[in-house]
C-alpha cells in the first residue's frame, strides 16, 4: 500500500518537473522587446551621410570630367605634356597617411596612448607633405602649359579635380587636430575611441577617392 502511494506521488513529481523544465516554445520566450541585431549611433549616421555627400560630389565631378573629355575636340593638344610625375609621390604620401592612421586605430584599441599620439602626428606630417607635393604638381603643370596661348581643358580639369581633393585634405586637418588634442588629454581608450575611428575612416576614404581620381586622369590623358 505504501508503494501504491509512492508511485503516484513520484509520477506527479516527475510530471511537475517536466512541466517546469520543459523546452516548449513558450518557455523560451524572452521578456521585453527583442533588440535589433544592428544598431548605428547618431554620430556614425552623420559620418556615413557625410561620406555619401562627398562621394556624390566627386562622382559628379568625375562624370563631368569624362563627358568633357569625350566631347571636347581640343581637350589634350598633341604637344601638350602629360600628368606630372610627382602625382606618384603624392600617392605614396597618402598611403603613408592611411598607414599612420591605421596604426593610430590599433594603438587606441590596445590602450597605448603614447603610440596613438605618435601615429597621429605621423599622419599629420604625411598629410601636410601631401599638400606641399600637390603645390609642386600644380607648379609643374603650370610651367608645362606656358607654351600655349591659354590653359588647355586638360590642365583646367587637372586643377579642378586635384584642387577639390586637396580642399578635403585641408578640411581633414580639423578633425585630426581635434583628435590630436584629445589624445594629448588621454581621453581615448579601447572603450572610448569613436573620435579616432571616425578620423581614420575619413582619411582612408580620401585615400580611396584619390586612387579613383588618379586612375581616371591617367586613363584619359
Amino acid at each position: 500500500m505504501c508503494l501504491a502511494w509512492v508511485l503516484p506521488l513520484s509520477y506527479h513529481s516527475r510530471a511537475r518537473m517536466r512541466e517546469r523544465y520543459s523546452f516548449r516554445s513558450d518557455s523560451r520566450e524572452t521578456p521585453g522587446p527583442r533588440e535589433a541585431s544592428f544598431r548605428m549611433s547618431s554620430e556614425q549616421l552623420l559620418v556615413v551621410l557625410g561620406f555619401v555627400t562627398i562621394g556624390v560630389l566627386f562622382g559628379a565631378t568625375i562624370v563631368a570630367y569624362v563627358i568633357t573629355r569625350l566631347s571636347a575636340k581640343s581637350f589634350h593638344p598633341e604637344h601638350s605634356p602629360g600628368l606630372p610625375v610627382g602625382l606618384l609621390g603624392s600617392t605614396a604620401l597618402l598611403f603613408g597617411v592611411s598607414g599612420a592612421m591605421h596604426n593610430a586605430y590599433m594603438s587606441v584599441s590596445r590602450n597605448r596612448p603614447d603610440s596613438l599620439r605618435r601615429s597621429l602626428w605621423l599622419g599629420f606630417a604625411f598629410a601636410a607633405a601631401f599638400i606641399v607635393g600637390q603645390v609642386l604638381n600644380w607648379r609643374a603643370m603650370f610651367a608645362a602649359q606656358t607654351s600655349f596661348a591659354q590653359p588647355t581643358l586638360f590642365a583646367f580639369t587637372f586643377y579642378l579635380m586635384t584642387g577639390l581633393h586637396a580642399l578635403h585634405v585641408l578640411g581633414g586637418f580639423v578633425p585630426l587636430g581635434i583628435v590630436l588634442f584629445r589624445a594629448a588629454q588621454r581621453e581615448y581608450s579601447s572603450s572610448r575611441m569613436d573620435g579616432v575611428r571616425f578620423c581614420v575612416w575619413y582619411w582612408h576614404y580620401l585615400g580611396a577617392i584619390w586612387l579613383v581620381l588618379l586612375a581616371v586622369m591617367f586613363a584619359s590623358q
